[in-house]
Formats: structure tokens, C-alpha cells, sequence
């Protein structure tokens, strides 16, 4: 088997419990419980270690690091001067982390031990306390009280190509983070309109990014908007 670890990747002879009463297909937990990640769940040739996928959460996070950058380190702790001769578990790598970062989300926000409850709807998103929230932290009649303003801010560099094949994105928390669900967005890019907006200043670098050709992206940016309480508070 396959071992990535944050020293390096690794080849080790590695058998499951053959107890009295033990269940073949349970190998994968086995392995989870000395805290390896198994690649895939019928018979897996690679795990990842726990510490591993950590470091990858980090990289990615702090050092801005891409899977493709992180993995060809572990390659180069392994074998410095052959690196073609360390197996590619790349695309594990990609799986596995993936499955990973849900996972850890789930744990974080109370829902990793309980299997029956699912997140809903913006579960797994931070509770903001200062943002506005009528019977948490605004009076009964707000609406009479303050004057409602909203904020837009948007990144017009953050582009989407659109996937060859769409039916292999398959989502872990379709609308459990700080994202619309697929359907309702889609069903609102359907009945809205897409017109260009103009700018009298030459050459406004923000307007021209958004109207790009984006007839091979699926989005040219995203944008975000809050609503900002102004009045006795």
C-alpha cells in the first residue's frame, strides 16, 4: 500500500484483520482508525494520513499552496533527485482532501457524531452576531426604527470555466456553507436578465473585467450583498 505522510510518500506492506468474526469489506475502517484515509472503500491501495491532509488544509489556506505544488514537495522529500520514480497519487490527493475538508467542517460545526441530523440550509456557515437579525439582536419593530441600506462589493477575477462534464461535480454540502444551492441559482439565472453595464470613465478596469467573453466561463466573478443597519445603533 501506498502511504502518503508529510515526510514523504511511502510503500509498505500493510494486511487487514483476519479475526474470527472480522468483515473483509471493513477494511477501510480499519485503516481509519490508525488514522489513515483510505483512497477509495473497496480494497484501497493508497491512504493518507491524517497529519497530511492537515498540512494540505494549512498550505492551501496560509501559503495560498495548489494540490499540484503540495504534492510535488512531498515527492521531492522522497526522492529529491528522481522524482519521477514516486508514485503520482495526485488525484487522490484531490479526492481525498476534498472529502477531507468536508468532513472537518462537519465536525466543527457539532454534526460529526450525529449521523441522523443533517445541516440544512447555511448549517455549516459562521453564526455572524452583528449582523442584523430580528428577534436576536433587533427589536420588534426595526422596521419603524432604522433605515435599511445594503452594501455590494464583488471579485471579477474569481472566473468559473465550465466543466467538460458538469455531471461529475458531484457537491457535499450543496447550500450548507455560505453558498445558494444549485437549484435556486440556476432557477434565478434563468428569469434574470444579462445586460452590459456602461461606464462614462475610460477605461474602467472593473467594468470591462465583467463584461468579458465569458462564453467559455460559467461565471466571471462573484459578488456579495449585506445589509447595513444605520439609525439608533
Amino acid at each position: 500500500m501506498t502511504i502518503v505522510h508529510t515526510e514523504g510518500i511511502f510503500t509498505h506492506q500493510i494486511s487487514g484483520c483476519n479475526c474470527p468474526g472480522s468483515d473483509p469489506i471493513q477494511w477501510h475502517l480499519e485503516l481509519l482508525w490508525q488514522r489513515l484515509f483510505p483512497a477509495s472503500i473497496s480494497k484501497p491501495k493508497t491512504a493518507f494520513t491524517f497529519d497530511v491532509l492537515d498540512h494540505f488544509l494549512i498550505d492551501a489556506l496560509e501559503c495560498k499552496t495548489s494540490a499540484m505544488s503540495f504534492y510535488q514537495k512531498l515527492k521531492r522529500f522522497t526522492n529529491n533527485a528522481f522524482t519521477e520514480r514516486v508514485p503520482d497519487r495526485y488525484r487522490g490527493l484531490m479526492r481525498v482532501s476534498w472529502l477531507w475538508r468536508d468532513l472537518k467542517h462537519r465536525k466543527w460545526f457539532g454534526f460529526g457524531h450525529d449521523t441522523e441530523q443533517d445541516p440544512g440550509d447555511g448549517g455549516l456557515a459562521l453564526f455572524c452576531p452583528a449582523c442584523p437579525q430580528p428577534g436576536l439582536n433587533l427589536p420588534t419593530d426595526w422596521r419603524a426604527r432604522y433605515d435599511r441600506q445594503y452594501v455590494i462589493d464583488g471579485n471579477f477575477t474569481a472566473q468559473h470555466m465550465k466543466m467538460n462534464k458538469p455531471e461529475s461535480d458531484v457537491a457535499l454540502s450543496d447550500g450548507k456553507g455560505y453558498m445558494v444551492s444549485e437549484g435556486p441559482y440556476q432557477s434565478h439565472l434563468q428569469q434574470s436578465l444579462d445586460s452590459k453595464e456602461r461606464s462614462t470613465c475610460s477605461n474602467h478596469w472593473a467594468i470591462n473585467a465583467a463584461n468579458i467573453n465569458k462564453s467559455n466561463l460559467r461565471s466571471t466573478g462573484i459578488g456579495a450583498t449585506a445589509y447595513f443597519q444605520k439609525g439608533e445603533r
